[in-house]
């Protein structure tokens, strides 16, 4: 009776490893950016990102002044309405993770997600809190 009982936990073991494991083995792809119709955005795209720096911050209209670190150059961009910003850091925040264009400010060192079809800014994380 103990070899059929110690047969059986065996088999029972092996039957929910091969449901469980295919199941997380599979892991999403970070450089696809999951989308849908309503905030147009492609759930096929292909997505890159970028470490930079903020130098300066134009409220109209949401201009960003970005410093790259390993290109040694400055880069101007504006942003959608539509631009997801979030923090790394609930604490940097006063407890929040969604941010507005008014709590970016100069010094701050940001995360910028885009689509690498159009170069459309799909996210910006604000990294470190400026010093």
């Amino acid at each position: 009776m103990k070899k059929i009982s110690k047969l059986v936990l065996v088999l029972t073991l092996f039957a929910v490893v091969a449901v469980v494991a295919p199941a997380g083995a599979s892991t999403p792809n970070p450089s696809v950016q999951a989308g849908n119709d309503e905030d147009g955005i492609d759930p096929t795209s292909v997505t890159a990102s970028a470490k930079l720096e903020v130098r300066r911050v134009e409220s109209e209209p949401n201009r960003l002044y970005l410093y790259d670190p390993d290109s040694e150059k400055t880069h101007v961009i504006v942003i959608s309405e539509k631009t997801k910003l979030t923090a790394r850091r609930k604490k940097d925040f006063g407890g929040r993770r969604k941010l507005d264009f008014a709590d970016l400010e100069s010094g701050q060192t940001l995360k910028i997600t885009y689509r690498t079809d159009d170069g459309r800014i799909t996210n910006i994380q604000v990294l470190e809190k400026a010093s």
